[in-house]
């Protein structure tokens, strides 16, 4: 109690309560992006019964937490119901740092390590939230204000369920502990995914010693009805993997990356927790040593490509501190005799302040050197309202708002930071009723990769921030703003003076307003969401893992703008139109289309597009991204058009797209319904079975004969050598089928304390 209460203080230390529970809207690193999909869900796909969908707001739409994580959403849509969203949101973000040590102490326990183990395990977590050698791998204080508070969560929930499914398959069965499995499962792969890959390397780790078939088949179930629970989110991610933004992340290869200086002395006392779980034969541990040679060989065996290493090392991180929470209570012994020459203190006396002592000096140690922490987390939590530049902000936001609705695009730089994040405008769609080209999830987003082509045109400092593209070289503000006109992005915010200047200087560009160093432009030429095609386009049959690089050449390319390029997946329609190779691509052919036809009555929804057009049968442009679970009525398509947009043939005068469901969603879900049944199955069962118990034991006690005042039944018991009641109970419970309770044998008999 003592160590959990020193714990908790050191995190309220950092975590300053008047700060997490103020009315400021939370900012810092990709943390102050997320408002944008929380708002969506809680205001749009809640109200619709529904966790993913179709989000207008970012990259000329994309699906909205289909590739991203809806369980802390979620948390957060949970909690606005009954307090402020602006507290609602900082609670969930620091939920799983407050839930580490917890867990890790559960892991402990439901392992049935001998004490203190358990509670030091609690207490090194604490020192594992506290690195501050790394910043976005994950599962630390500072990787979780830099926007991984999903990672947090279901890193949190790995260490938890690693317990309970211990436990379970030591006993398998379909009881109340395995539904809780399931759920944990279903939470975890919900709040992130590269947590979930890694825990399918980690699991096997359990048959080392539960090795049965029982338990094999008990963790298969577990993982077969978790993963039907979450299916209705993890098929269509994984089948629509494709037609998201491609990191081709380089993976780490030094040594000093998962060694770095900061953990040597947790992994110095690891090594010694190692020898002194090999000298005691310690077997419970055996999992841990998978835990940790697990990791080490998925950080160095994961090839280049979009898992990245890093994102494993915080799991070997974690079992370095586990290990060295274990070699911590070897010191226990060495710890008692110099309290007994200090202090004269007891054996027993001594053991019992082993713990709270280290817990506190762990929390000192962490408090005076996690400065960084400390810092970031004050500038978090006092929120964009908290910041010097707050009233500037607030001013850009309340003149977009004044707008005609459409897409904003914004010059990048660290400058933006001063507003409280670099990527304070990414949440235009929060704070107006204007959608922005850039968003946090940009992985998520088929557009992601142009977008960042355009940043490159018109900023100063560009991020580049998807691995693996060809950018522009540098600055170029023509062709950037051809590339707005044609995404239909009518409106640019720039302060650099180099991209300024040039912007004002191009007569497609008319300056609206300036706030300070902040400039609005409005660009002419941006026709609207559809447009009658003015050449016909050509069709390129390629591999879709093609696409994007072929993409990117035709959308850099001076002469390939005029005419589009249609992706030809086999459509009869396509056949129609000339067709090119990959080599032809940035300069294809141009091939004027004859026609007076035209677009009106456009109506745009957040999943749907409607409009009128007098030009049947020609190809139109619509300026939404391409997705499979886009459907239109009164056309042909949707099909994927270069760079990565959407091209319809109308068959009628009035066309509708709509965002609906595929295949893959319909499974899903029925996959989701079942697992639900089947758990609502076993809970029903395993009450009726609870209230059978209760009921036939109650009968029990009520037929057991009066044994005298005097005597009463503890006499009876004494002769016996057994309690009347536990023989009739255990003798009912039998005939009923009922499973006798498993002893919870969580702590070893303790050896006897030496003399000192």
């Amino acid at each position: 109690m003592l160590a959990f209460l020193a714990i908790y203080t050191v995190l309220l230390v950092f975590f300053r309560p008047n700060l997490l529970f103020s009315l400021t809207t939370t900012a810092g690193g990709d943390t102050g992006a997320h408002h944008y999909p929380a708002q969506y869900l809680i205001q749009e796909l809640l109200p619709n019964f529904r966790l993913t969908g179709w989000a207008p707001g970012w990259y000329a739409g994309m699906p909205m937490l289909t590739f991203y994580f809806p369980f802390p959403f979620l948390l957060i849509a949970i909690l606005d119901w009954f307090i402020p969203y602006l507290i609602a949101f900082k609670i969930v973000t620091v939920l799983g740092v407050f839930a580490l040590p917890a867990t890790a102490y559960a892991l402990g326990r439901l392992w049935r390590v001998r004490r203190p183990f358990p509670v030091l395990a609690a207490v090194f977590a604490l020192a594992f939230l506290l690195m501050e050698t790394y910043s976005i791998y994950g599962a630390n204080i500072l990787s979780t204000l830099a926007g991984e508070f999903g990672y947090m969560l279901s890193f949190s929930l790995v260490l938890l369920f690693l317990g309970t499914v211990y436990r379970g398959m030591e006993k398998p069965g379909l009881n109340m502990l395995f539904v809780l499995n399931c759920l944990i499962l279903m939470a975890l792969v919900l709040s992130h995914i590269v947590t979930t890959i890694v825990l399918v390397c980690l699991a096997p780790g359990l048959l080392l010693v539960n090795r049965r078939w029982r338990s094999l088949g008990y963790l298969a179930a577990v993982a077969a009805v978790g993963f039907c629970l979450s299916a209705f989110w993890s098929l269509p991610f994984a089948s629509h993997l494709e037609w998201t933004a491609h990191m081709a992340w380089n993976q780490l290869d030094s040594i000093k990356d998962p060694l770095p200086t900061a953990l040597l002395p947790a992994a110095g006392l690891g090594l010694i927790g190692m020898a002194y779980a090999v000298a005691r034969r310690e077997r419970k541990l055996l999992p841990l040593a998978w835990f940790t040679l697990a990791t080490v060989v998925l950080f160095w065996a994961l090839p280049d490509g979009r898992l990245w290493n890093a994102r494993v090392l915080p799991f070997f991180y974690v079992s370095i501190h586990l290990w060295a929470a274990y070699g911590a209570a070897w010191l226990v012994r060495p710890f008692m005799v110099m309290m007994h020459d200090l202090f004269s203190l007891r054996g027993a006396t001594a053991r019992r302040v082993y713990v709270p002592v280290v817990a506190v000096v762990i929390g000192a140690i962490v408090i005076i050197t996690s400065t960084t922490a400390a810092g970031w987390i004050k500038w978090n939590y006092s929120g964009y309202e908290g910041k010097t530049n707050w009233a500037q902000y607030n001013e850009i936001n309340q003149f977009l708002n004044t707008l005609t609705p459409g897409r904003v695009m914004v010059e990048h730089g660290s400058k933006l930071d001063e507003f409280g994040t670099p990527r304070a405008f990414e949440i235009i769609p929060y704070w107006t009723d204007l959608d922005t080209m850039e968003g946090t999830l940009m992985e998520a987003s088929f557009t992601a990769p142009f977008h960042f082509i355009n940043q490159a045109e018109l900023s100063k400092e560009a991020s580049h921030a998807i691995i693996g593209v060809d950018y522009p070289s540098g600055i170029d503000v023509p062709k950037g703003i051809t590339h707005l006109q044609l995404m239909n992005i009518p409106y640019l915010l720039t302060f650099s003076e180099e991209v300024t200047g040039d912007v004002m200087a191009d007569f497609r560009a008319e300056l609206l307003a300036t706030f300070g160093d902040y400039h609005v432009f409005r660009i002419s030429g941006c026709t609207g969401y559809v447009e009658v095609m003015q050449n016909e386009p050509v069709r390129l049959r390629v591999e879709q893992s093609e696409w994007r690089d072929l993409a990117v050449e035709w959308y850099r390319s001076d002469l390939a703008l005029d005419t589009p390029v249609v992706w030809d997946n086999g459509e009869e329609a396509l056949q129609q139109y000339g067709w090119v190779t990959p080599d032809q691509v940035a300069d294809p052919p141009v091939t004027p289309i004859e026609t007076e036809g035209g677009v009106t009555n456009e109506f745009l929804e957040n999943e749907g597009l409607s409009f009128d057009t007098t030009a049947i049968g020609k190809p139109h442009y619509v300026n939404i991204s391409y997705f499979p679970n886009w459907h239109v009525r009164g056309a042909e398509g949707p099909y994927l058009l270069s760079p990565s947009l959407m091209m319809v043939i109308p068959t009628e005068g009035h066309v509708t797209l709509y965002y609906g469901r595929t295949v893959v969603n319909t499974v899903g879900q029925t996959l989701e319904v079942l697992a639900w049944l089947l758990l609502l199955g076993i809970t029903v069962w395993r009450v009726v079975l609870w209230r059978r118990r209760r009921r036939l034991a109650g009968a029990v006690e009520e037929s057991v004969p009066p044994l005298g005042v005097e005597s009463g039944d503890e006499a009876l018991d004494q002769d016996l050598g057994y309690s009347v009641r536990e023989y009739y109970a255990t003798r009912v419970g039998t005939e009923f089928g009922e499973e006798e309770a498993a002893a919870d044998e969580t702590e070893e008999p303790g050896e006897e304390t030496p003399r000192v």
